[in-house]
């Protein structure tokens, strides 16, 4: 997701795998922002359990659900699909080694 590298003592670039669910990021921004899952579900458009079920990372930001949250949020969409797809690209990747 970011393109920064960082290098080591002997020079040798540092790999971090931070495994974040974009609805992890969601739960902290609605907190932050002294905002109800259940008020920003009916913002949305989604049963309150789909919003729940989406920051506890059981399922997926999709791109619908994305410039909702552009809207809503004025956090581009762009961000949120760019979470997902580097959550997905982590997790297959996680699923490939144990393979």
């Amino acid at each position: 997701m970011s393109n920064n590298k960082i290098y080591g003592a002997k020079g040798n670039l540092l790999k971090a795998v931070v495994l974040l669910h974009p609805g992890e990021v969601l739960g902290e921004e609605l907190e932050a922002r002294n905002i109800s899952q259940k008020d920003f579900a009916v913002k949305l458009g989604l049963r309150p359990s789909h919003l729940n079920e989406l920051i506890k990372g059981k399922r997926h930001v999709s791109a619908i659900i994305a410039l909702k949250l552009e809207k809503h949020l004025r956090i581009d969409a762009a961000f949120w699909m760019r979470l997902q797809m580097d959550y997905d690209l982590k997790m297959a990747r996680k699923q490939v080694k144990v393979a």
